[in-house]
């Protein structure tokens, strides 16, 4: 297979036409993929719009500079994302509506984003599609996606790329293998179809002397899991593999008696084969990516909180191939220095070349990656190509329509902010002064 292109931009900016949304603008125009849609196509945005307190996600301006752009072009967009687990007690986004809810305190709705915003796999996260992956899955045999995204014509992916606590790292493949998935065809991809089930460990559970100890037992919907004053019961045979008690116990408790990470070496390979499924239910061509490498954090946006970067930010890259555009992420990660008052350092993986990742994780973050050339998501080999910024008067007059000082001069001259104003009076001027630091009285 011959490497896979990769276009870039620096994500350094020093003066006009250089925001991060105009780059991505112009990257998503330069790289040709417009040309392969039609006037009329839907096209899916998927997105991740943040947890609830989360600030790590990408601003809704960068969505809606993009959707403006197939908006001139004749396409429909709608930004999307679906309803998730509930992998920490008090997740924001598990129905529908509260999804809606947490996207508009964070700064997306139909008014900044300038398109419609639609949960893709419905209210509870069961409006989906069944794709059989047709034996190229490295585990998965089938898999739901999402019906808006697997509806639309077209698949336009913005991922922030960043660490993520059981993926590794969280970029394209997650944002379309994970994101692109219904709530079952997540809870397929994390093992539950295949029988998976929590792992218990009853005498790690100090019973009711755990302050979280009622929670526990109301995050069952099936009311399977009972604690005592001595400990734990778990009535696996009742088990809907919804996670909740398992999440909980691990991210509040911190006893980890309920656990669910023996699946977790082959989570990356699922996450690739959900990720083929999502884009098997487009023709050729008509899903692309960009990545956003910048503000590089050890966690998901899917946290309530933010940490601080590992590295400085590096860019934004764009490619018809996912696997290739995490790759070429992961490895310009690891060339850049650590960042010193972030966990790089607290791990030990402040050096250029350092595996910064691997290393905070303890794991190799690449299964995600292996498992997408393993089933033809795409190539691990990629070329660089650096995109030039377009610099000229029309673009220019794209994003800045009118200059300032235009605007002003009709109204300047028949109603000047200084007219009728004894200007004298205000103070000396400038070379009049000996010393305009310290000013002679």
């Amino acid at each position: 297979m011959d490497p896979s292109k990769v276009w870039f931009m620096n994500a350094r900016a020093r003066r006009f036409l250089e925001s991060t949304a105009i780059k991505a603008r112009q990257m998503l125009e330069q790289s040709g993929w417009l040309d392969k849609l039609k006037r009329g196509d839907i096209v899916a945005v998927k997105t991740h719009m943040g947890e609830a307190y989360n600030v790590g996600y990408l601003r809704p301006v960068i969505i809606s500079t993009l959707v403006t752009l197939l908006q001139e072009k004749g396409m429909r967009p709608f930004v999307t994302d679906t309803t998730t687990m509930p992998y920490h007690p008090w997740i924001s986004r598990t129905l529908a509506m509260d999804h809606l809810e947490t996207a508009n305190r964070n700064g997306f709705n139909q008014g900044s984003v300038g398109c419609p915003i639609v949960i893709a796999d419905g209210w509870l996260g069961t409006d989906d599609v069944l794709v059989d992956l047709q034996g190229r899955g490295n585990y998965l045999k089938k898999q739901f996606v999402s019906r808006a995204i697997a509806d639309a014509d077209a698949l336009l992916s913005l991922a922030h790329f960043k660490g993520h606590p059981a993926g590794g790292y969280g970029a394209s493949i997650k944002n379309i293998g994970v994101g692109g998935a219904s709530k079952r065809g997540k809870m397929n991809l994390h093992g539950a179809l295949a029988g998976d089930k929590p792992v218990i460990d009853a005498k790690l559970c100090p019973g009711r002397k755990c302050e979280w100890w009622q929670v526990c037992e109301d995050c069952c919907p099936e009311g399977s899991v009972k604690v005592t004053e001595e400990g734990l019961t778990v009535d696996l045979e009742s088990c809907v593999y919804c996670f909740a008690c398992a999440n909980l116990c691990v991210n509040m408790a911190g006893v980890k008696a309920i656990q669910r990470f023996d699946h977790l070496p082959t989570l990356g390979r699922r996450i690739a084969d959900s990720a083929l499924a999502c884009m098997m239910t487009k023709e050729p061509g008509k899903s692309f990516f960009l990545n956003f490498a910048m503000d590089i954090t050890p966690y998901c946006d899917c946290y309530g909180w933010t940490d601080t970067p590992i590295v400085n930010g590096i860019g934004i890259l764009a490619s018809y191939d996912p696997v290739a555009i995490d790759k070429a992420c992961i490895d310009m990660m690891n060339a850049a220095p650590g960042l010193l008052n972030s966990e790089a350092e607290e791990f030990g993986a402040l050096d250029c070349g350092a595996k910064k990742l691997n290393i905070i994780k303890g794991k190799d973050i690449e299964a995600q990656v292996h498992g997408g050339v393993a089933n033809g998501l795409g190539s691990d080999q990629y070329v660089i190509e650096e995109l030039p910024l377009d610099r000229s008067q029309k673009a220019i007059n794209t994003f800045y329509p009118d200059v300032a000082a235009r605007k002003l001069k009709g109204m300047y001259e028949r109603n000047h902010p200084l007219k009728g104003l004894d200007t004298a009076s205000f103070g000396r001027q400038t070379e009049l002064m000996k010393d305009p630091i310290c000013p002679k009285k």
